[in-house]
């Protein structure tokens, strides 16, 4: 009786632990050269360099071979290598399970995933590595132009082909981060209702969601945030005033290229009602605080440490709100002329 309980539960310790292994993504190596770093960045939308350190994961390669365990998400991971001065990159799909990560004519490969095997497969379908070198390109040739216009459409057409693909989820979420309510409502609705639970569908809801929240008419969300001078500053305390809110961050160059103007239009419009509040995105205090005594603004200065950069859902910066005197956005996405004739056209 004892030997069949001690069989029990070894058993159930023994199934707890296969359990427990195949719901968690397992990473394997086995790299040419000595030893050095293996480093995967967060899949995930941070918002500082703390969360993203928090969830960056990290290993040691020992004569060419790593082995880390990862979350169970399936979502693409960047993968950094670094052996002696040797430094390469590889961007592949999670899933649970164990991937083993080989180098074939010089380039990494992953093995052992069947969601990664579709992913690199819709890379080679959609010529991805040709759009990934024009996407962030200004001044397109025609050529080039065709080759992105290319790749749009058919990233459209593999929603039929592929309904059920998180990679090709993923492939959107990247592609359309900006998106209006319209758009992602499309997206959303091209994926079957098996994948509506995965990270990137519920990240484009959360987005569609956060899209309608702030969009022109709406109320503006009430946030309070500490200010470069300790006070706490709630966006309430300005009702009753036309407001100006400008998201922005010490880093951007088009951001605090932005300010010299958005300073003209608050000294010229600032006795007739004009409030500014700038919320930086700043991770890094001290580089905020920095560029606030380099750009000396005339208004209250707020870092954002509450998320609100989400709720506003600010996927690019400088991002400027305007808001009514009952907290009401009126426009948003403005700069450069064409914030001053909207501030102009408010004060008529």
């Amino acid at each position: 009786m004892k030997f069949f309980k001690l069989f029990v539960l070894m058993a159930l310790v023994t199934l707890f632990s296969c359990s427990k292994q195949n719901d968690n993504c397992i990473i394997k190596g086995q790299l040419s050269g000595g030893d050095g770093d293996l480093v995967i960045y967060p899949y995930q939308e941070v918002y500082s360099k703390q969360e993203s350190d928090s969830l960056t994961y990290k290993a040691t390669i020992k004569d060419g071979t790593f082995e880390l365990e990862l979350d169970s998400e399936k979502a693409s991971r960047s993968i950094h290598i670094k052996i002696g001065k040797d430094y390469k990159s590889y961007t592949m799909f999670s899933e649970p399970g164990v991937i083993k990560i080989t180098e074939k004519n010089g380039e990494l490969v992953a093995e052992g995933s069947a969601v990664n095997d579709q992913y690199q497969q819709l890379l080679e379908k959609l010529n991805y590595k040709a759009y990934d070198n024009l996407k962030y390109k200004k001044m397109l040739s025609s050529e080039e132009q065709k080759l992105v216009d290319q790749y749009n459409s058919k990233l459209w057409e593999l929603t039929k082909e592929y309904p059920n693909s998180v990679p090709l989820s993923q492939l959107f979420y990247e592609k359309y981060w900006g998106a209006d309510v319209e758009t992602l409502n499309k997206i959303i609705n091209s994926f079957s209702k098996e994948i509506q639970d995965s990270y990137y569908i519920k990240r484009m809801i959360e987005r569609k969601a956060n899209q309608q929240r702030v969009s022109i008419g709406k109320q503006a969300p009430d946030f309070s945030l500490k200010s470069d001078k300790s006070e706490v500053i709630s966006l309430s305390k300005y009702k009753g005033k036309y407001l100006l809110v400008d998201f922005w961050a010490s880093w951007c160059r088009p951001c605090r290229a932005e300010i010299p103007n958005v300073k003209k239009i608050y000294e010229d419009y600032k006795a007739k009602g004009l409030e500014v509040l700038s919320v930086s995105t700043d991770s890094d205090e001290k580089a905020w605080l920095k560029a606030v005594d380099q750009e000396q603004m005339p208004w209250a200065q707020v870092r954002d440490t509450k998320s609100v950069s989400k709720a506003y859902n600010i996927t690019y910066i400088p991002m400027i709100f305007l808001m009514d005197s009952n907290g009401k956005i009126i426009d948003k996405g403005l700069h450069g002329e064409g914030l001053r004739k909207r501030v102009e056209e408010l004060f008529k």
